[in-house]
């Protein structure tokens, strides 16, 4: 592949992902999820404990979580994610940019991954370029790349496992086993998602050395999981009570499973995918052009099942079988259809539109120039979709002035309630509270609310959650404060 035409290739797609990914990094404004995740990676870093101290352990978040004991031990979400972030803050300093930049970096990881796990399973230089060129510019890929929350890093974990085993089997299966099972238990540490490609890699295993394993190819499996379980197990023992709180609390009331298989498919079917590309009730008409990446990923998969010659190919099987498995586990094992996590799914789609492109350029010639059309106008609109949402400036518009605001007229004494990505604009050490319910359970009375619209949609859940705490938190709003700050989204509320 070291020939100045691939070389040039893997240049033009490192150059556009990094361009896209680099462009989201710096124009996405901060939200909860990367404040949630970055507080106890930065108190790790700087004073040596894992606590959220944005979180009031006393309150809860839009999903009711109980956060018992989080100001001193974050235990609802996996560990290494935020221990790595704790690296990447005691390296490069607090702020949003080393979360983003190190989710840049395994995305970088994830592309490297693919390109090994195409080249190893068809051997095709074309394939394995345009895969790779589909997943570095398709929008939700690059979307969890340029953010700070932990999906990236599983995804590209679990794909380098996958890519190790498919590179090392036939070296020696023993350490194609321990190597590509250490990265797949990486990537299950990282987030409860990882065990789907846990699960894809032991039926890679399957499918390609059923034959060769034994009682201790499953130790050497297991060995990275039950140590990395150990050491978190030490963590956990520090305040075991507080981690069932927690922890089964963030993974309770999920949404609908697989215990209502037919609910679970409807809603992954229009939430997961009609909300994500434009075919929602509230899209516009230029919005449900995003509709024609799915077309397209749909059409592919179907190609891929009804060509026989493709369908027959050991690598392209194996392809299938993955996507049936990423398929079926989003639609019945996880509840809350959340579009963070199509990253787990449109690399396989994206692949399945490489594999049929290959073939129908190999074997149907009369057709090259649509192919390469179509592939042209994909890519044009997954670009086109990261290009105009960065356009907006979202940081710059509407979060950075109001960062402004109330660093001009307060301190790092002032106690603020509002979203905890404030401490990015604010810094760390700023008294910021992320207490949608304004001391309902605690009495505690902020000088100064921040609504942005992620708190308003908040807010507005408790109307139908609960209604006491509505009442409380609209009474308390009306009475003892006024407005002092609106514009772009954002209301600062000043205590009277």
């Amino acid at each position: 592949m070291r020939s100045p035409r691939y070389l040039a290739a893997a240049g033009l797609i490192l150059a556009a992902y990094l361009l896209l990914g680099l462009t989201n990094v710096f124009t996405k404004a901060p939200w909860c999820d990367e404040a949630w995740f970055g507080s106890p990676a930065y108190n790790l870093a700087y004073h040596g404990f894992m606590g959220t101290t944005v979180l009031d352990p006393a309150s809860s978040t839009w999903k009711s979580v109980k956060l018992t004991g989080i100001d001193q031990h974050t235990y609802w979400v996996m560990p290494l994610n935020l221990v790595f972030n704790a690296a990447a803050f005691r390296i490069l300093g607090f702020s949003i940019f080393p979360m983003r930049l190190l989710s840049l970096a395994w995305g970088l990881a994830a592309l490297l991954a693919w390109a090994a796990i195409l080249w190893k399973l068809t051997r095709s230089k074309a394939l394995a370029f345009t895969g790779v060129a589909l997943i570095a510019v398709d929008y939700h890929f690059l979307a969890q790349a340029a953010d700070g929350r932990m999906d990236i890093m599983t995804m590209a974990l679990g794909w380098l496992g996958v890519a190790a085993h498919l590179l090392l089997r036939e070296r020696s299966f023993p350490l194609a086993v321990a190597v590509s099972q250490s990265l797949t238990a990486l990537a299950f540490f990282t987030h409860p998602n990882g065990l789907l490609l846990v699960l894809i890699l032991v039926c890679t295993t399957l499918y390609l050395d059923r034959k060769r394993i034994r009682i201790s190819t499953v130790a050497l499996a297991a060995a990275p999981y039950l140590t990395i379980a150990a050491a978190w197990g030490l963590y956990i023992l520090q305040k075991p009570e507080d981690f069932i709180t927690q922890f089964l609390g963030n993974a309770a009331a999920r949404g609908p499973v697989i215990t209502t298989p037919i609910a679970a498919l409807i809603t992954e079917i229009s939430t997961r995918y009609f909300d994500n590309y434009g075919m929602a009730s509230w899209s516009s008409l230029a919005g449900r052009t995003n509709a024609l990446p799915l077309l397209a990923f749909l059409a592919a998969t179907a190609a891929c099942l009804l060509i026989p010659a493709i369908r027959r190919d050991p690598a392209a099987r194996l392809l299938l079988i993955w996507t049936a498995i990423a398929a079926f586990y989003l639609t019945e094992f996880e509840g809350l259809k959340t579009p963070l996590y199509l990253l787990y799914i449109t690399p396989l789609f994206s692949v399945l539109v490489a594999v049929a492109a290959t073939w129908l350029w190999t074997h149907r010639p009369q057709w090259k120039f649509a192919v390469a059309g179509l592939l042209a106008v994909l890519c044009l609109f997954q670009t086109a979709r990261t290009v105009i949402a960065d356009s907006r400036h979202p940081r710059r518009a509407t979060y950075d002035p109001a960062v402004q605001y109330l660093r001009a007229h307060f301190t790092p004494r002032t106690f603020i309630m509002g979203g905890a990505q404030l401490i990015f604009g604010l810094g760390p050490e700023w008294n910021v509270l992320d207490d949608i319910r304004l001391g309902y359970n605690t009495g505690k009375r902020p000088d100064v609310i921040v609504i942005d619209p992620g708190w308003e949609d908040r807010i507005q859940m408790l109307k139908t959650q609960s209604p006491p705490i509505d009442a409380f938190v609209t009474n308390l709003m009306n009475s003892e404060y006024r407005e002092a700050y609106r514009a772009d989204g954002y209301r600062i509320l000043v205590r009277q």
